[in-house]
């Protein structure tokens, strides 16, 4: 998986730990961590948005309001 990483500088990544094994979250999310580029993801798992992103904005009827 990190041989596909280093040759992107965005990744647009939707819900990207659904339906993986409880297992596999985890490494998910540190290879994501540790990603050098940009990451824009839409997902609905919190403990992924908590530990994967550092910008969080969320989509309303008004348009992106960001969160954080």
């Amino acid at each position: 998986m990190i041989k596909v990483l280093n040759k992107n500088n965005v990744l647009v990544l939707d819900e990207p730990t659904r339906n993986l094994s409880p297992l596999s979250n985890p490494v998910i999310r540190k290879v994501l961590t540790e990603y050098k580029g940009t990451i824009i993801s839409v997902s609905h798992d919190r403990k992924y948005i908590d530990e994967v992103s550092n910008k969080l904005y969320e989509l309303t009827t008004k348009g992106l309001r960001e969160i954080y």
